[in-house]
């Protein structure tokens, strides 16, 4: 063989060209619809603040792409009553966005419907390997939600360079037609608009649109609107192809028991001095009596800091159960941490307490509290983990932070907080009432601040310092929370309460 001879280049294999079903263009025609409707409803400056997430808008986008998505997946959906009491709960925060009035609890609400959402799609489609009762589940999702925003933007025009003129000779004159006469048509619409009246009635306010339009601007916009689609078909798309096959999951074998026990001792000891103090000075005894006046600003402050200890020992706790496999010592070390938790954990409850007693509740206070409930729910679920090693506590955890979660919602919170501060001014525990607070919340504290004006006069002022509160009597508060959303009356900001007090 003559050595000089040039060898044939290996050519890279070509790629399978794209043959889209009637369902991938309506998918594609779905993910155009919402690539619309999300700048409408949402918007840069939404994303950005809490004061500015839509009401109703948040319930139609979510209804929107949860039909665009099991529309396309049909009869392959997966259905099992994991994936079907998250789009129950995915469902009833979004009736809550358009339901209630508070901002910052609706922001929760979005971020947790999304969260929810991303879950709920690749476990009805099939495409997450682990199961929503597997904590693995999540580090998977958030993975596979990047991958399927953008994995398959390439696909819509393979799809049509796959049709070929030759191929498919009407779609493509169907679709170069359309094209051309976009512009053609505009022009002569414009020109006969001007030149007769009547003509131009049927197309009113057409030439100054017209004129009006800013190249630069209807190019972006042109472009957001192509971008944000291929985004949406790409997640769609990537929700309708197979995943990878389940392989079994196999234990892995327990850690050893050494590098969690001195973290353990050293926790338990810190934590066994701070509930000794707890005991001597906060709970109650003679400490407490020599502090005098000292002991309000003790009690009143660090609540914060300890739900965030607690919420840090529960976690210890876990990682030590599930990574050691119910060793004996780590056992009792962490029972002594579970204990010890508690202590602290109610330290934080009686200090809230406290400070709601003096200065009332407010949306945060009762944030707090919730948040204290679920942790102590959570402990409970980790003593039975302790106890039981095979116990599964990641789907008992997140039920019970969504079931909570929507009770947090349902019971319209706004309307509960200035309950409770109307109560204690008129039973005399609480010395006044921010009505410039209760105000700035929604709606919702609208019965509440009608009856202190009947029961206090309409000239009652309420609590707060500086100019903000200059002027601002009970009749100016309740005027402003029954105007609440008068800026800005747009459909996405409709909401129940809003209306509802008008």
């Amino acid at each position: 063989m003559d050595q000089n001879t040039a060898r044939p280049a290996s050519t890279p294999a070509p790629r399978e060209p794209v043959i889209f079903a009637a369902r991938d263009w309506l998918a594609l025609a779905c993910a155009l619809g919402l690539a619309v409707l999300w700048p409408r409803i949402f918007g840069f400056y939404a994303l950005a603040s809490s004061q500015h997430i839509p009401a109703l808008g948040s319930t139609v986008f979510t209804a929107a792409i949860w039909a665009a998505v099991l529309l396309y997946l049909g009869k392959d959906a997966k259905w099992n009553p994991w994936n079907g009491c998250l789009a129950a709960g995915v469902g009833l925060l979004a009736a809550a966005c358009s339901l209630y009035g508070d901002e910052y609890v609706r922001a929760i609400n979005c971020l947790l419907i999304l969260c929810g959402s991303a879950l709920a799609f690749f476990s009805i489609s099939g495409r997450a390997e682990n199961a929503l009762q597997n904590v693995r589940v999540l580090p998977e999702v958030f993975r596979m939600t990047f991958s399927a925003l953008f994995a398959n933007w390439d696909k819509p025009f393979r799809a049509l360079k796959s049709l070929g003129p030759g191929k498919n000779r009407n779609l493509w004159g169907i679709l170069a037609g359309s094209f051309a006469a976009l512009p053609l048509l505009a022009l002569v619409i414009y020109l006969l608009s001007t030149a007769d009246a009547v003509f131009g009635g049927l197309f009113k306010g057409f030439p100054e649109w017209l004129e009006s339009l800013d190249a630069g601007i209807a190019f972006r916009r042109v472009l957001r609107t192509l971008l944000f689609t291929l985004a949406f078909f790409s997640a769609i798309y990537f929700l309708g192809r197979p995943g990878r096959e389940k392989t079994p999951e196999k234990k892995k074998a327990a850690a050893p028991a050494t590098p969690f026990v001195i973290p353990l001792i050293l926790l338990c000891a810190v934590y066994a001095v701070f509930d000794i103090i707890q005991f001597a000075f906060l709970f109650g005894g003679a400490e407490t009596a020599a502090m005098q006046g000292g002991f309000a600003e003790y009690a009143r402050s660090g609540f914060f800091q300890l739900v965030a200890v607690s919420g840090i020992n529960l976690g210890a706790i876990l990682v030590t159960s599930v990574c050691t496999d119910g060793h004996r010592l780590l056992r009792t070390l962490t029972s002594i941490l579970l204990a010890l938790t508690w202590v602290i954990l109610f330290s934080a409850f009686w200090r809230m307490r406290l400070y709601i007693l003096a200065y009332g509740m407010s949306l945060l206070r009762a944030m707090t509290l919730w948040a204290m409930a679920f942790i102590a729910s959570s402990l409970i679920l980790a003593a039975v983990k302790i106890r039981r090693p095979a116990f599964r506590f990641w789907p008992a955890f997140a039920a019970l932070g969504l079931a909570g979660w929507l009770v947090f919602n349902f019971i319209n919170i706004d309307a509960r907080i200035a309950d409770y501060n109307v109560n204690a001014y008129l039973d005399g525990r609480l010395e006044d009432v921010d009505i410039y607070y209760l105000a700035k919340l929604s709606p919702d504290v609208l019965p509440a601040l009608e009856r202190l004006r009947d029961a206090a006069g309409a000239d009652y002022t309420g609590a707060g310092e500086g100019p903000f509160y200059e002027g601002c009597d009970i009749e100016t508060a309740i005027s402003g929370a029954r105007w609440f959303y008068h800026d800005t009356p747009t459909w996405k900001e409709w909401c129940f309460s809003a209306v509802r007090y008008r």
